[in-house]
């Protein structure tokens, strides 16, 4: 199923958000929270492994975490489509998700310690995931997320939509992920294998970024490490328009002649693979960039 690319814009004093929360007490942990739609899943959590995985159809599931709750509410908006919760440090952005709209029914988690794992359906309105502390694991289902962490790792895998993840220290991985990623850390590392997203943006000032292509879209795809080394690996069937560069590394060609060079230097590279392609842009401030087929 093709999932609609979403936009992002800066501008945290347009958010738009109302919460009108549900009639009924919070339910305790180890509880079943009915969602006869695709439900906007809100956890915030102040410490522990958070897991998010595809559960039961036309409900949310919260096991572990002696403490957790999970409210229910429905969204209320001015503008169908905007969501960006208040007060969990969420990134400062603007979220144009279509699946959240007036009436949308959500299930916000709070967790105050411990390891959890949320089962959600198959197909979700969203999912936005706050950590002040911990990991976090989210696998096999479709639809939008955003996750925040502070310094805690992060691992995707099997998704199909679009993502947004933000970490500090934290490692951020990825496996068979398909859709729009937008990736930020500041000293972690990034790895994608398998990967099919749409398009991509991965940023980290200090750590090296892998990343391996199962197959391409319309893209473009851009990696860029402020200190870190950069490996990119695709098939040499693809078509691709490549351009890599590295202010004070090395810029290395693992292609052959399997790549048309339109310009190479030991700091940059523009070649293309099979006539030309979805853009692919790699750069680093004084780590190595690699650029070759899959090993």
């Amino acid at each position: 199923m093709h999932v609609r690319p979403l936009t992002l814009i800066p501008a945290i004093a347009s958010i738009v958000i109302c919460l009108a929360a549900a009639a009924g007490s919070p339910a305790r942990a180890d509880q079943t929270v009915q969602t006869p739609q695709a439900p906007l899943v809100v956890i915030h959590s102040m410490s522990g492994l958070v897991t998010v995985v595809r559960g039961a159809d036309g409900s949310v599931q919260v096991s572990g975490g002696p403490n957790a709750t999970a409210t229910t509410f429905q969204v209320s908006s001015d503008t169908e489509g905007t969501m960006l919760p208040r007060g969990i440090g969420l990134p400062p952005r603007r979220f144009t998700l279509p699946g959240v709209k007036h009436g949308t029914m959500g299930v916000r988690i709070e967790n105050t310690g411990g390891d959890i794992t949320v089962s959600v359906p198959a197909r979700v309105a969203a999912v936005l995931v706050k950590l002040d502390d911990g990991d976090a694991a989210l696998s096999d289902f479709r639809g939008p997320y955003v996750v925040s962490a502070n310094g805690g790792s992060v691992d995707l895998r099997s998704l199909a939509g679009f993502g947004h993840v933000r970490t500090t220290n934290g490692r951020v991985t990825m496996t068979h992920v398909g859709g729009n990623l937008h990736v930020e850390t500041t000293q972690g590392s990034v790895m994608g294998t398998g990967m099919s997203a749409e398009r991509a943006e991965i940023k980290t000032q200090g750590g090296d970024i892998e990343w391996e292509f199962a197959k391409l879209s319309g893209g473009p795809y851009s990696f860029t490490s402020g200190a870190g080394n950069v490996r990119l690996a695709l098939n040499e069937s693809q078509a691709a328009t490549i351009d890599a560069q590295s202010t004070q590394g090395m810029v290395v060609n693992r292609f052959a002649r399997a790549a048309n060079m339109r310009f190479h230097s030991p700091h940059a590279m523009s070649m293309s693979l099979r006539g030309g392609g979805p853009e692919i842009t790699a750069a680093s401030g004084s780590g190595m960039v690699e650029i070759g087929p899959h090993r």
